[in-house]
């Protein structure tokens, strides 16, 4: 397999705005009828931390929220992480192996600089991100597309090095923004999306306006949003709930209960697949013995994690990557219980003496999150008689110096929207990314066989299988799924939970607010 020289972060910022269905928000946050008007007000859940403005590359949460106003994707995706037609209106597999792919493109499309879509600007935009010198962290997703052909000026065709019967989820990845054939002038935004932009400074306050002329009929109700980012967490919440602004993207698990307790506002919480890992090396002492792996699972309390760390705000996992908002979830196989007297007994039976082990975490990960992770599995180990050491890394160089090198640490994963974009990249035999360094040839054939396939019910028989090697013999612990947090004013209206994150841009068209706004 292929792989670009960018950074482990670089790739989950390239990811990243993957959040998943809502457990905890109202139904579309619906109190009046769809009205037309008014400008909403966002604080962006972090300011530019890159001069890049490209957002196919790696840039500012401000510079993806904005090409999310001004831009669209070949293929949306729904809260039941399935595909939906965006710009193009339909799509179908050329062979039963999947891969190679039609893809017909919705007519009567416009850029806001008055350009037709057509397929050159899908070919454009695609070739872009599989160029290797444009050095976007979403090439490994496309690096198995071979060729794009354009048929008619509204078909596409895809061509794939092997089948994928995921492919058109890839494709709604979220900034795989179609752009117009030739475009470059990423300080002057230009897409076909609900919104028109008069330019972008990510160190600002934008105001993006109403595009008449959007392909979605009556849509978008608002004239206008008005969007800055802002990388204090406090200063988002203090701004929302002073009026200051109507929606604030990203709030802390400690303080959702601010923002619920104070009347007016609403706390949009939405099932994610974002995951901290207890990664355990299997190629190093004592991690090779799949006992003592287990025996370190045993010592995870999921529940008192859930509430120590996110407030509640978390599904509980099962010792694999995939999520329980996956339609492949495993919901038969038993979640592993704390049991130190289990974890004691099987480090017994393995005749090891652990000593004392170092686990490392950093702020790196996830901020607030990992290095608590950390210090509470310590607490839990000694109920064992086992000495875990957490040891907090510093942020700078964790990914670089700890990350991939040491036996034991803790790692992060975002969502991504199919089992394969997670089991490909981290728990394939020999990937790069491949943290615990599992080898297991025919796990490696199963996930080829499942995306291989599009029969539903064959694919979750392989999932199944694959989840449930991974929680007895893989070197990864999982105890949470995290939930991502959004907050509203609840003169906000029409905003519904989704895969892909409740306050994201492209869906900004279905927002309205009430008369007093």
């Amino acid at each position: 397999m292929a792989w670009t020289s960018l950074s482990r972060r670089a790739f989950n910022r390239g990811l990243a705005g993957t959040v998943a269905l809502s457990t905890a928000a109202r139904p579309a946050l619906a109190s009046s009828s769809p009205r037309t008007g008014g400008r909403l007000r966002i604080a962006i859940q972090e300011t530019a931390s890159s001069s890049l403005m490209d957002p196919t590359r790696v840039a500012s949460w401000t510079v993806y929220f904005a090409y999310e106003l001004v831009g669209e994707t070949l293929v949306g995706i729904d809260p039941n992480l399935q595909p939906l037609p965006r710009l193009a209106e339909s799509w179908e597999p050329m062979n039963g192996r999947v891969d190679e792919w039609i893809f017909r493109l919705r007519p009567g499309v416009t850029f806001h600089n008055g350009k037709d879509l057509v397929a050159a600007d899908v070919l454009y935009s695609i070739n872009r991100l599989r160029d290797p010198d444009n050095q976007s962290p979403l090439r490994v997703l496309v690096e198995h597309v071979t060729e794009l052909v354009e048929e008619d000026p509204l078909t596409v065709r895809f061509a794939l090095s092997r089948p994928d019967a995921d492919f058109p989820l890839i494709l709604a990845q979220s900034r795989f923004f179609i752009f117009p054939d030739g475009f470059d002038d990423f300080a002057q935004p230009v897409g076909t999306g609900a919104f028109v932009a008069d330019g972008l400074d990510p160190s600002s306050v934008n105001v993006y306006r109403r595009n008449p002329d959007y392909w979605q009929s009556g849509k978008p109700y608002l004239d206008e949003v008005a969007f800055q980012g802002n990388p204090d967490a406090i200063a988002r919440v203090s701004a929302l709930l002073a009026g200051d602004v109507d929606a604030i993207q990203t709030i802390d698990f400690s303080l959702a209960d601010r923002v619920r307790s104070t009347g007016g506002f609403d706390v949009i919480a939405a099932q994610s697949g974002v995951h901290n890992t207890l990664v355990m090396n299997t190629t190093m002492p004592p991690f090779d013995n799949a006992d003592v792996r287990n025996a370190m699972k045993h010592l995870l309390d999921r529940d008192l994690l859930r509430q120590r760390l996110t407030a509640g705000f978390a599904d509980i996992g099962n010792d694999h990557p995939i999520p329980p908002l996956s339609p492949f979830y495993h919901t038969e196989l038993p979640v592993r219980p704390y049991d130190p007297d289990r974890a004691r007994s099987l480090i017994q039976g393995a005749g090891i003496d652990l000593g004392s082990v170092v686990l490392h975490a950093s702020d790196a990960v996830t901020p607030g999150i990992a290095v608590d992770f950390a210090q509470i599995f310590a607490d839990q180990a000694q109920a064992a008689g086992m000495t875990v050491q957490p040891r907090r890394d510093p942020v700078a160089g964790y990914w670089d110096n700890v990350w991939l090198k040491e036996p034991f640490m803790i790692s992060g994963w975002g969502t991504r929207f199919t089992p394969d974009a997670m089991l490909r990249v981290a728990y394939r035999s020999g990937a790069q990314w491949n943290e615990a360094a599992w080898a297991t040839p025919e796990i490696d054939r199963l996930m080829d066989e499942a995306v291989a396939t599009s029969d539903f019910d064959r694919r979750r028989e392989i999932y199944w299988a694959i989840q449930e090697a991974i929680h007895h013999d893989g070197g990864s612990g999982v105890p949470l799924f995290f939930n991502h947090l959004d907050a509203v004013s609840n003169r906000v209206n029409g905003v519904v939970p989704n895969p892909v994150g409740s306050l994201k841009g492209w869906d900004l068209h279905n927002v309205w607010l009430d008369a007093d706004a």
